[in-house]
């Protein structure tokens, strides 16, 4: 029988099994270079649509005219509402009320040493350069002497409130009031002082008495005057009345 005949072969070679069809196609030698170039294919697709998704988003979010994307500017809000203060056009300069001169009523002044301009000429800076221990230093204010050569009351040049008072040992007593629109006025060479600080005052109020001081020691009893602009001194003439110094002229 061929049972029989089987078992007494025992050396008779197994069959192979058939190899599959994935075993077949990994066996060929461009498998591997056809399976790289299809997953990179894949990649590089996903990364074109990831891309284009991207883009899309961003076209759907701006404001689109006649197929032009356009960027609006922020707006703009108006200097004047931003802040008053700076809404001055250009070359402008804002100005104070009118000061008065600070001299008490009935007082006969007439003015000393003059503001430091650098627009005047050679001969008029010299006129207001102050000399101090063999230093000469721009005058910043304008000195007022009673024509008698006498002390004299000083007042007010606005109604304002007192920073300080003190007693500078080159100056002599002095005394700033502050105004609106970041004006300061300030009074120095004072013999005598009337008021403190955080008084208010009206203008035209007695403040203090005209004095001497070792600054301008070759000055009479005086008024040193100043006027101060946003922190910095600008000529009083400028800003005192025009009235008054035209009837004191007139009075002399």
């Amino acid at each position: 029988m061929k049972i029989m005949e089987d078992q007494k072969n025992p050396n008779q070679p197994i069959p192979f099994k058939k190899a599959s069809a994935w075993k077949t196609f990994l066996g060929k030698k461009w498998a591997f270079p056809a399976i790289y170039i299809g997953t990179a294919a894949i990649i590089l697709a996903f990364v074109m649509w990831y891309q284009s998704s991207l883009t899309n988003t961003v076209v759907d979010k701006a404001n689109l005219t006649n197929g032009v994307t356009v960027n609006e500017p922020a707006a703009e809000t108006p200097a004047s509402e931003a802040n008053p203060e700076e809404a001055i056009p250009v070359g402008a300069e804002a100005k104070p009320v009118e000061l008065s001169w600070p001299v008490a009523s009935g007082v006969t002044y007439e003015t000393g040493m003059t503001f430091f301009d650098d627009s005047l000429s050679k001969e008029e800076q010299q006129k207001a350069l102050v000399k101090y221990d063999d230093t000469f230093i721009p005058h910043t204010g304008i000195d007022l002497v009673s024509t008698d050569g006498k002390p004299f009351d000083v007042a007010a040049a606005l109604e304002g409130k007192v920073l300080t008072v003190e007693n500078d040992p080159l100056v002599g007593n002095q005394v700033e009031i502050e105004h609106a629109n970041k004006v300061v006025t300030v009074y120095q060479s004072l013999d005598k002082v009337v008021v403190k600080p955080g008084d208010q005052v009206a203008k035209g109020q007695m403040i203090g008495t005209a004095g001497k001081n070792v600054y301008e020691k070759d000055a009479a009893a005086h008024l040193h005057f100043e006027v101060r602009v946003d922190g910095e001194a600008v000529n009083p003439e400028e800003y005192l009345s025009a009235t008054e110094a035209k009837e004191q002229a007139e009075s002399r």
